[in-house]
């Protein structure tokens, strides 16, 4: 027993540190196969159960070997290497640039070991501001090296094509400064603090709108995407739609623009979303303004804590949390492990300040312990789940579908809250032609998530099942949800033909031929030649169809 005493006393006075530096490797690192979502799934398993079985295993320990650890986990020693962690993620993301390894999105050349720019650029801004006080404390040869690894991650930042991490790492750095070398009280009742703050006001906007230009049609998507937000709120400022509402009914009043600005400037731009690219934005939707109040109330409090700790720190955390809260303006941090990681470790750090005199009394112990082991239990069986689901849709693509059904009716009540599983399930129904059933899952689904793919399944169900009615209904309401895509006008028009509904067919295939082209494509070309051929073929058997004919012709460029 002295033995395993001995071992554990090691294990924590030395390795504890090194253990957290290692999980949030993994938190960054780390994909699988094995899951449906492969690169944010495995992240966030193995953060959370690292997580808890560290705080299971300290609720064991005495209080005061409980104060030496958290002693140590307060050392900027971890912090740093958070850092050589963010340097290690450029390295990687700089050789998927010059293309010796391959991203994980082939629309973009650099995504780190994430889904896609975002979730690496938000990592690596907020990395940054350590590595730039690390560098400003630093001496000769080490200092050399943090600059390179500076300059690296600011390039790979660049290179990702992230306009929010790039403004991230500007304003952060900027920030970390002013307060390292204390220009604001070098200033301080002056001339000179009024032109300090104008040329920085003047040089923030004058970057802004180099942004802005850089990638103008995604900006401009954006600035939509806000708009209809803002109407989203209008109908329920107080207490939002609820979690998950903006995924539920954002493309409901995307589509409701569309049809009241059906020439809309922004019509080229639509897509789908599930996410505003502004993190204050989907906490007044979902939860309201007593949900964004209740935000800033949090954020000021820990502000305040902040300001309470030494200068070091307060320094660190503030350019951290400053970096954190800009790209929160025009992104979606929070929906990476590593973000919460650092934010957790942040909040941890300044609530703790100093080591605390009292820790914990037994009974808090065994219930912290009771919520940890639970824990375990309920997150051991969630991830089971998603292995299996992973399992049985990979074998359902291999043309197992109908012998995976039982699989996916077993697991349904189960997963049923996870609304990419409702509709991957709907998916799978609709190809062995369970239409009805098919149409059930999707309903379901529509409650949490509610977007152009489920309203063309949907519509697809519809047909099948000799519902052509609410089959042309649903396609347009695809149409008015993003104006730009072919396919539900195509839908259309092939079920005109059907029908021998000509005139109907006609005026759809007038509007495919005079439709502007977002993305050239095959499939696209096929549709519009189809629609050609369908014109000069008809003949017209009045002088409604002339008309109409008459129209796409005289239009034609």
């Amino acid at each position: 027993m002295r033995i395993l005493s001995l071992i554990k006393d090691r294990l924590i006075n030395i390795k504890l540190k090194d253990l957290i530096i290692l999980v949030f490797l993994g938190s960054v690192f780390l994909s699988s196969e094995n899951f449906v979502n492969k690169e944010n799934t495995v992240k966030f398993y193995f953060t959370v159960f690292s997580f808890l079985f560290i705080t299971l295993y300290l609720v064991f320990l005495k209080n005061e070997k409980i104060k030496i650890v958290l002693k140590e986990i307060t050392s900027f020693s971890i912090l740093k290497g958070f850092y050589v962690v963010g340097v290690l993620q450029s390295l990687y993301a700089i050789c998927q640039y010059l293309g010796w390894f391959t991203t994980n999105n082939h629309f973009f050349p650099i995504t780190g070991s994430f889904d896609n720019p975002a979730g690496f650029s938000a990592v690596l801004s907020m990395l940054l501001p350590i590595g730039v006080i690390w560098c400003l404390k630093s001496k000769k040869l080490e200092r050399y090296l943090l600059t390179l690894s500076l300059g690296l991650m600011c390039f790979s930042i660049v290179a990702s094509g992230s306009r929010a991490g790039v403004l991230a790492v500007i304003v952060s750095t900027i920030f970390v400064f002013i307060s390292e070398f204390q220009l604001i009280s070098k200033i301080k009742n002056s001339k000179k603090t009024k032109a300090f703050v104008t040329v920085f006001i003047v040089l923030l906007v004058i970057v802004l709108i180099g942004l802005y230009k850089l990638k103008l049609n995604s900006a401009n998507g954006r600035l939509l995407i806000w708009k209809v937000s803002t109407e989203m709120i209008k109908d329920k400022p107080l207490i939002g739609f609820g979690y998950n509402g903006f995924k539920a009914h954002y493309m409901d009043y995307q589509a409701k623009y569309f049809k009241q600005n059906p020439k809309s400037q922004y019509s080229q731009l639509a897509d789908n979303v599930s996410h505003p690219f502004n993190e204050f934005i989907k906490i007044i939707v979902n939860y309201g303004a007593l949900g964004l109040l209740t935000t800033f109330v949090v954020i000021f409090f820990f502000f305040k804590r902040i300001l309470r700790l030494d200068p070091f720190k307060r320094n660190l955390f503030l350019g951290i949390l400053v970096s954190f809260f800009v790209f929160s303006f025009f992104s979606y941090p929070l929906h990476y492990t590593p973000v919460w990681f650092l934010l957790i470790y942040s909040t941890l750090i300044v609530v703790l300040g100093k080591t605390p005199k009292k820790v914990f009394s037994k009974k808090t112990k065994a219930i912290i312990g009771a919520i940890c082991f639970a824990g375990i239990v309920f997150f051991s069986f969630s991830m089971y789940l998603e292995l299996k689901w992973k399992k049985i849709a990979t074998k359902s693509l291999q043309g197992q579908t109908e012998q995976m059904q039982p699989e996916y009716k077993h697991m349904y009540p189960y997963l049923k809250y996870n609304v990419l599983f409702l509709y991957n399930y709907g998916a799978e129904l609709n190809y062995i032609e369970q239409y009805n059933e098919s149409i059930t899952l999707l309903d379901e689904c529509k409650q949490q998530f509610n977007d152009y793919d489920v309203q063309m399944l949907l519509a697809d169900n519809y047909y099948n099942i000799g519902n052509t009615k609410m089959a042309i209904k649903t396609y347009e309401y695809a149409e008015q949800m993003i104006p730009c895509r072919f396919l539900p006008l195509y839908k259309q028009f092939e079920i005109y033909q059907k029908e021998k509904k000509t005139l109907k067919a006609k005026e759809i295939a007038e509007k495919i031929i005079k439709k502007e082209v977002k993305v050239k494509s095959s499939a696209v070309e096929l549709m519009i030649t189809e629609a050609q051929n369908y014109l000069s073929l008809e003949k017209p058997e009045s002088s409604e169809t002339s008309e109409y004919k008459g129209r796409v012709y005289g239009n034609e460029k």
